[in-house]
């Protein structure tokens, strides 16, 4: 069995790395960078805490759905969660974005946003 001369890098390390490189010159983290959607894999893992009861419920039908309702389209928690988010999105573009896309980011800010934050196109008035 060859082993590769290739250092590996962690999942840790990779994450840490970003992250560094996300904050910028200032340090802060608000200086993402946005932009066009960039290509790569069709779906991406990421991790996303849910209300207990609901992840219950998610997949409990998940699991039923999948091995006695095959014509329901579910095989997967992802089939619920994927459709359920997309809908949302749609209604909060409708609601808070004239019906366009939000402008696209690469990252999202660490932790959970400040309140009252001025919106980025307040910003670049003054």
């Amino acid at each position: 069995m060859t082993q590769s001369t290739e250092p590996s890098t962690g999942v840790a390390e990779q994450d840490i790395a970003e992250r560094e490189a996300d904050r910028g010159a200032t340090g802060r983290g608000d200086d993402q960078a946005t932009g066009p959607v960039q290509a790569g894999p069709r779906r991406v893992q990421r991790t996303v805490n849910f209300e207990r009861t609901v992840l219950e419920r998610a997949r409990a039908a998940a699991t039923y759905l999948a091995a006695y309702e095959p014509q329901a389209g579910v095989r997967s928690l992802a089939d619920i969660v994927n459709p359920a988010v997309e809908a949302r999105v749609a209604e909060l573009e409708a609601e808070f974005n004239d019906g366009k896309p939000f402008r696209p980011v690469y990252r999202m800010p660490a932790g959970r946003p400040a309140r009252n934050v001025p919106r980025p196109e307040e910003l670049e008035h003054e």
